[in-house]
Formats: structure tokens, C-alpha cells, sequence
């Protein structure tokens, strides 16, 4: 056999082995493993390449709305008051009526201050005839005039605020939902965000008012009754 048939012969072979090898290189890409490795490779390359850190925040229920406390915090808050007191005294004050009285008065102060009005001052007279009152609401109903038809202006003067020059009254029933302070607060800011002819707001955002005494009583079920009486 002469040189060029062996030739032909050798070069044959190499091509037969290259393309064996091409195929083996092939087959592994397209195998399974090989591709979940692959994209595995790209899938890492991709988060290297964001422009910042991946951040999961978790998931957080609203918070229990909470009034700010104010420097001049009540603790002067009397269990009665002068006035009308057909189903006796109300019972001494609780921890949590305590704690509502003092939550609601800096709501109110809060509620001013936001639009720009000076604070009401704290007054423990008002705050002993809104307690006897909201008491009073709880066994004859919601009313301003409840047990015996006198007016909030004429109880108030009765307390010794004779010859006011401006005097108000707001009333409040809520519910313990979803906590007694968030259900006395929705019915607080219902009232301050009445339109401007509602007598509430105009009580609780007035500029010849200047006093304020807020009563609480929380019933066996757990309901709140509210009174706050105003005088200038």
C-alpha cells in the first residue's frame, strides 16, 4: 500500500475521534444534571447582580392606636361630682377608667394641637359631674339631660361655674373593639371630624372654651361611656 492510501487512512481516523468527542460534549449539556447545574450557575449570577441586598420584611398587624400622654397629666380624676345622683354614687375609679380618662384628655389636646389651638386645661370639678353624668347615662339612657332634664349648661353652672360665658358638653357610647381604648378613639375622632356646623367639633376645637374635666364609665360588658364637659 503506498503513502497516500495510509494517509487518507490516519486522517479518516481523526475526524471519527473528533466527532465522537463533540458528541460526548453534547450529550452531557443536554443531560439533566448538567442543566439544573447550569441554570443553578445563572440563577446565582443573576442575584449577584441585583443592585442591592433582597430584603423580606415580615408581615406586621397595624398597631393598637395609643394617645400621646401629655406633660400635664391628670391624676386628680374624682369618682363623682355635684348634680343629680338617683342610682347613688358611681363605684370608686378602675385602673382602666383611670388610664381611658387620661388617654381621651390628651386625644382632645392632641386633636388641638394638630390644628393649631392652645391645649384645654384640666379641671377636676368638670371631671367629678362628667363621671356622676356618664354614670347617670348608664342606667337612663344616652342623653345630655338625663336623670332629671337639666341641661349640661345648667349641671355645669351648678358646679360652681355660674356665669360662664360659654360652657359645652360631648357624650360618647363605644364599644371595647378591637381594644377600649381603639373604640372609644374612633368615636372621639368621629366627633372632632364633623363638618364645621357639628356641635362636637365646634365644642372640641372652640376658641372660648378653655376647661375641660372628661368622665368615664366602663360597664360590666365592657362598654364605654363618655362624657366631657367644657366651660370657658
Amino acid at each position: 500500500m503506498g503513502r497516500k492510501p495510509w494517509f487518507l487512512v490516519v486522517l479518516l481516523g481523526l475526524i471519527l475521534l473528533s466527532a465522537c468527542g463533540a458528541k460526548q460534549e453534547n450529550s452531557s449539556l443536554s443531560s439533566p444534571n448538567a442543566s439544573s447545574r447550569l441554570n443553578d450557575k445563572l440563577h446565582i449570577a443573576q442575584q449577584t447582580n441585583t443592585t442591592g441586598p433582597m430584603m423580606v420584611f415580615p408581615k406586621q398587624d397595624a398597631p393598637t392606636p395609643t394617645a400621646q400622654v401629655p406633660t400635664n397629666i391628670p391624676t386628680n380624676i374624682p369618682r363623682t361630682g355635684v348634680g343629680a345622683a338617683p342610682y347613688g354614687p358611681p363605684p370608686p375609679m378602675s385602673a382602666e377608667e383611670t388610664q381611658l380618662t387620661q388617654q381621651l384628655f390628651a386625644l382632645i389636646n392632641s386633636d388641638r394641637a394638630a390644628r393649631g389651638l392652645y391645649p384645654y386645661t384640666w379641671n377636676a370639678t368638670l371631671a367629678g359631674g362628667a363621671r356622676l353624668h356618664s354614670w347617670n347615662m348608664f342606667h337612663c339612657g344616652f342623653s345630655h339631660t338625663c336623670p332629671d332634664g337639666r341641661t349640661q349648661c345648667q349641671r355645669i353652672a351648678d358646679e360652681g361655674f355660674a356665669g360662664y360665658s360659654d360652657c359645652g358638653e360631648c357624650i360618647g357610647y363605644a364599644g371595647p373593639y378591637p381594644t377600649p381604648y381603639a373604640g372609644m378613639h374612633n368615636i372621639q375622632e368621629s366627633m372632632v371630624n364633623e363638618p364645621p356646623t357639628g356641635w362636637h367639633r365646634i365644642h372640641l376645637l372652640s376658641t372660648t372654651l378653655h376647661r375641660v374635666g372628661v368622665g368615664i364609665y366602663v360597664d360590666p360588658q365592657g362598654y364605654i361611656w363618655f362624657t366631657e364637659d367644657l366651660v370657658s
